[in-house]
């Protein structure tokens, strides 16, 4: 995890970082506190006759014990253990709380911030990049804000108390474990780098992995179609081949650091336990002292083995982390807008408009014209024309790189956003709904019209003849219709798609080769339903059907990005020109 990441999500919950480090804070000390109270015991309990007088080295602090005394320790030991299963279980419990709260409101930023970026954004990063991005990647965090960050306070309260423990004893033998401690910690440093790299490249292929399934899957019909089920599933093995040789080298990594550290803790241990026996010898220190030392010492290593796998868990989520806060860095669609568009009173304005995707790669040309009020105006051209990048410079999904578009006289730049496309209703070839019921998926349009108004509801499905079908449905309007609407026609998604526009009740409307993709049967149904969505709207058609287009007050002719032809259907054929070309070679069929 970035830490100046980070610290904005703990920021709000820092009392419960307060709480988690205070109770961390007493399991460490009673941790601390039970090898001299064990001590204190066997110096009491064991040898209560001979009443001996205990000194504690460094400090210098003597007192006599006594049976009595004895029993006392015994009494305090059992309640230091009951105290610190408490404060751990309270610790873990808060330590919870907090990291799921950081990762709820870091995926929650996450999925805003790839909500509100602009549609170029998406055109360069595969669905199953973003999918894993938002759970994998912050699935990693949850854990390391979550179960590991518990461990790393509590382990670091513990060592911090033992070592105190320790230098208390004798701190002739904590200065010499000051020169063993980095002996033993650089393996877990370079073990950490080795994981984060791994980690990385691991997420990235787990990325690569989710992008081919969505593919796959959502595009079950195309891989169906052309047999590529082998070519695909070809391609998934070689990914999870990758991922099986980057996870197995992470897992051997990880498997080999904490036998290591075990190796270095094990000579650390005999050379502190050599050092002791002198100190016993010489009659420095007490049985019981020497056996809190021990027990101390024993304790200390638990952490200290702990750490490495705290820290490789640790590293996993910096990997992870900067797939994350890659995202939260980027920047908003750019809102320059203030100005709020009420609706259309009178046209609408191309003026001189130029687009280009990359530099020096233009796509539109001084396209300009104007749509009246109320007006249908066709746009047709061969694929690649720059029809569909036109009506997207509307709503501006893309900002013109050049010229301007004006609504009643105004720039659509001063617009914001918000109020811009509130304005506009949109249906498409590619119909998207939601895994939710036809009900659900109308009321989309108007989100203040979910629950709120059955009848606007009602209105806007039957005018859109989504009614002819609902209706024979064992649940009606509360069907569920699957992932895309995968569970009805072409043409009642379609329908569904123009009752949503319908109920959105937008004054200008963009109607993107709706039909292109139905059959005839279903485009009779599609054509009645835009029709009554037409009425009254200013509608800016993209068709290669003649049935919508010979209905066009007026049409405009793209080739390479510029308008080569503009007129009524009957003038265009008249010319015997591009359209005239294009009549005779898609609308052929139909006309005869």
């Amino acid at each position: 995890m970035q830490p100046s990441g980070i610290v904005k999500y703990v920021r709000p919950h820092g009392w419960l970082l307060a709480a988690s480090l205070f109770l961390s804070a007493i399991v460490g000390v009673l941790e601390a506190a039970t090898p001299f109270l064990i001590g204190l015991v066997f110096d009491t309990v064991l040898r209560a006759a001979s009443a001996p007088t205990l000194t504690i080295p460094f400090v210098n602090a003597q007192f006599q014990v006594s049976e009595a005394n004895g029993t006392t320790f015994l009494v305090l030991l059992v309640l230091a253990t009951i105290v610190k299963a408490a404060a751990e279980y309270g610790a873990v419990g808060v330590t919870a709380y907090l990291g799921q709260s950081v990762v709820r409101d870091l995926r929650n930023d996450v999925f805003e911030k790839i909500l509100f970026q602009p549609l170029r954004f998406f055109h360069f990063n595969p669905t199953g990049e973003l999918i894993s991005r938002v759970s994998a990647d912050v699935e990693r965090i949850q854990t390391a804000a979550s179960e590991t960050l518990a461990d790393f306070l509590k382990q670091s309260a513990i060592l911090i108390f033992l070592v105190i423990t320790v230098l208390v004893i004798d701190w002739r033998l904590a200065a010499v474990s000051l020169f063993l401690v980095p002996l033993v910690f650089y393996p877990t440093v370079w073990f950490g780098k080795k994981i984060r790299a791994l980690s990385k490249s691991s997420q990235q292929e787990m990325a690569d992995m989710s992008n081919v399934l969505y593919e796959s899957v959502a595009g079950n019909r195309i891989v169906k179609s052309f047999t590529m089920e082998k070519a695909e599933a070809r391609k998934f093995r070689n990914i999870t081949e990758r991922i099986f040789h980057l996870n197995l080298r992470q897992k051997m990594t990880h498997a080999l650091s904490s036998p290591l550290m075990e190796v270095f803790g094990v000579l650390v241990v005999v050379a502190f336990l050599l050092y002791a026996r002198t100190q016993i010898v010489g009659q420095r220190m007490t049985v019981g002292l020497f056996l809190a030392f021990i027990i101390a010492l024993i304790k200390l290593y638990d952490p200290l083995r702990r750490m490495s796998g705290i820290n490789n868990s640790f590293q996993q989520a910096f990997g992870a982390s900067w797939r994350v806060f890659e995202i939260l860095s980027l920047k908003s669609e750019h809102d320059s807008g203030t100005e709020v568009l009420g609706g259309l009173n009178d046209r609408i304005t191309f003026e001189n408009v130029q687009f280009h995707y990359e530099p020096l790669e233009p796509v539109l040309h001084d396209i300009s014209f104007e749509v009246a009020r109320g007006e249908v105006l066709a746009v047709v051209g061969p694929s690649g024309a720059g029809k569909s990048t036109l009506v997207n410079l509307l709503p501006r999904f893309y900002d013109a790189t050049g010229g301007r578009i004006l609504i009643d006289g105004r720039d659509t730049r001063d617009f914001h956003l918000d109020s811009l496309r509130k304005r506009i209703s949109m249906v498409t070839q590619d119909v998207i709904l939601f895994n939710d019921t036809i009900r659900a998926n109308i009321a989309y349009g108007d989100p203040s019209a979910s629950g709120a108004s059955e009848e606007a509801i009602m209105r806007a499905a039957k005018a859109a003849l989504v009614d002819d079908f609902a209706a024979s449905l064992p649940e009606g309007y509360e069907t569920r219709i699957g992932e895309r609407g995968l569970r009805l026609s072409g043409g009642e998604r379609q329908r569904i798609s123009i009752a949503r526009a319908i109920l959105k009740n937008a004054p200008i409307l963009i109607l993107d080769e709706a039909t292109s993709s139905l059959d005839a049967e279903s485009e009779a149904s599609v054509q009645q339903a835009l029709q009554n969505l037409m009425q009254g709207r200013t509608t800016i058609v993209i068709a290669h059907r003649l049935s919508t287009v010979r209905r066009a007050g007026r049409i405009i002719v793209l080739e390479d990005g510029r308008i080569r032809e503009s007129g009524t259907h009957e003038e265009l054929v008249v010319r015997r020109g591009l359209y005239w070309k294009l009549y005779n070679l898609q609308f052929e069929d139909v006309n005869s």
